[in-house]
Formats: structure tokens, C-alpha cells, sequence
């Protein structure tokens, strides 16, 4: 989990912030309102720059962002005069720290997630199944045309693909009712969902969106569609280069979240307590 903290500078301001801990709100009703608003300034900093906002003082920013780290980023109450703004979203850590590069055909094929390749062979006239090569299936989304949380579909693709379901609605994919369950590479019963598969859009001009499938995923009151592909690693038949993720350096946003609203933090507060102590 990460959690973001500020501490005055300001040492008297800082022993006055930490008394105040035996004091109630209707004690200080200034301060404790100036602690909801630091609270939420720091919230909505956070999630803007987990929506892709530019942050000053770095040269980094989010791109194509989903909207689930910005949705992780929660502030809860504590005391009055004591706000825990945190995020519990597993990538909130990469982000932080950065990764070193690494080879996802080492890793993802013997996840929880992995499935195993059927195999079965003859051994003097008998037909044994032995454990097959563990994979992952892996489904990569796409946005339509000016989409900012998933890469675009290029508009040329786009109107090809609308053309085709405008003539035969049934090469859409739908997930089924039910459950299948199937092994994974450590032997468990993994549940997955079944799907009713339509068409897959070959000869797009794009490598990456080389069969292609439209999900309908509409509801009673709206019209949905969603673009994806899947593609495969293997364990054994992935080429070697193929799965590698590069470094990937910290982007410290929760530095920048402190540094970027201090100012304006301290000031907030600074101003209720004085108003409370009758200082203004």
C-alpha cells in the first residue's frame, strides 16, 4: 500500500498540528475544516496525475491510463486533525519505485492464471496424458478512435470493422452463462468463463491487431462493444526476445503530491488555527 504524509516544516506549527490530537473539532472548528480541505486537495492532486494530468516538476507523466489507479486512491478519516490518503492498487508501487526489466515468458506462464497444454502420447501401445507446456492467454483491450485509457484503434480499421458488424451483427463475441474449469500449471482447478466466439478481423495492415475480436458487452439500456486481442505466451514455442518489458524508471508520484500542494496545505491550515486561536 502506499500513503502519502505532510508534515509542516515548521516546527512550532508542527508541535501545534501534534497537540491537537488531544483537542476536539467543535474545539477547533476552523482547523478541523482546514484539515478535510488539505485532505481532499491531496486526494484530488493524486488522482489527477493518475488520470494522465502533467505534474510539475517532473518530466514524466501517465499515459493511456485506465482510470483503476486514479479509482484506488482513497482518503480515510482517522481523527479530526488526521487524514490517511492511500492507495491499495498493485501497480501504485511500480510507479513509485519503477522496475527493473524483466522476461514475462519466465514468469506469467506458472501463474495462477495459466493454463497447460494438452499432451498426450504412445508408449508401447498405450495412450498416457502427461502434463503439457504451461501458457497464458493474454487479452489486450483497444479504444475506439480518440479513446485516452487504451491505445486507439486506427480510424481506418474502426470504420472497416463497424461496416462489417453493420452487415452481420453475429460476428460479434459473447461471453456465455456458466463456468468451465481447467487445470492450471500447479495443478489447480482455475473457474473461467465461457464465450460464444465470432469473427476474428484479419488483414488490418497492423501486426498488433492481427485477429481481432468485438466483444458485445451490452447491456438493457445501452448499446456496448468492446475491441480486443489475445495473444500467447508460451512457456516453450515464445520466442526468446518476444515477452521482455523493459525498465521502467520511478516515477516518485507521491513525492511530487507532497512537494505540489505543501505550500498551499500549510497555508490552509495555518489560517484555520489562527482564526480559531484569535490570532487573525
Amino acid at each position: 500500500m502506499i500513503r502519502v504524509t505532510i508534515t509542516p516544516e515548521d516546527e512550532q506549527l508542527s508541535n501545534l498540528v501534534s497537540g491537537l490530537e488531544l483537542m476536539s473539532s467543535k474545539v477547533m472548528p476552523k482547523t478541523y475544516k482546514a484539515f478535510k480541505m488539505a485532505a481532499a486537495v491531496l486526494n484530488y492532486t493524486w488522482k489527477s496525475y493518475a488520470l494522465g494530468a502533467p505534474i510539475p516538476g517532473s518530466s514524466m507523466r501517465l499515459k493511456n491510463p485506465t482510470g483503476a489507479y486514479a479509482r484506488s486512491i482513497k482518503t480515510r478519516f482517522l481523527t479530526p486533525f488526521n487524514y490517511e490518503i492511500f492507495s491499495d492498487s498493485p501497480i501504485a508501487i511500480y510507479l513509485e519505485k519503477g522496475t527493473k526489466q524483466f522476461d514475462m515468458k519466465k514468469t506469467h506462464p506458472f501463474g495462477k492464471r495459466s493454463r497447460v497444454v494438452k499432451k498426450t502420447v504412445k508408449r508401447k501401445g498405450v495412450t498416457i496424458r502427461e502434463k503439457g507446456d504451461p501458457y497464458l492467454v493474454i487479452p489486450f483491450r483497444y479504444g475506439v478512435p480518440g479513446t485516452k485509457s487504451y491505445g486507439n484503434l486506427p480510424e481506418q480499421v474502426y470504420e472497416r470493422i463497424r461496416q462489417v458488424l453493420a452487415r452481420d451483427e453475429n460476428m460479434l463475441s459473447v461471453r456465455t452463462k456458466g463456468r468451465k474449469h481447467s487445470p492450471n500449471y500447479e495443478g489447480e482447478l482455475v473457474s473461467r468463463a465461457k464465450y460464444k466466439w465470432g469473427a476474428r478481423f484479419t488483414g488490418t495492415g497492423f501486426e498488433q491487431l492481427e485477429g481481432l475480436v468485438v466483444m458485445d458487452v451490452s447491456t438493457p439500456k445501452s448499446s456496448r462493444s468492446q475491441y480486443m486481442t489475445f495473444r500467447v505466451i508460451s512457456a516453450k514455442n515464445s520466442p526468446a526476445m518476444k515477452w521482455i518489458v523493459k525498465a521502467r524508471p520511478a516515477m516518485e508520484i507521491t513525492k511530487h503530491v507532497v512537494v505540489n500542494t505543501q505550500n498551499i496545505i500549510a497555508t490552509v491550515i495555518t489560517s484555520g488555527m489562527k482564526q480559531d486561536l484569535g490570532m487573525t
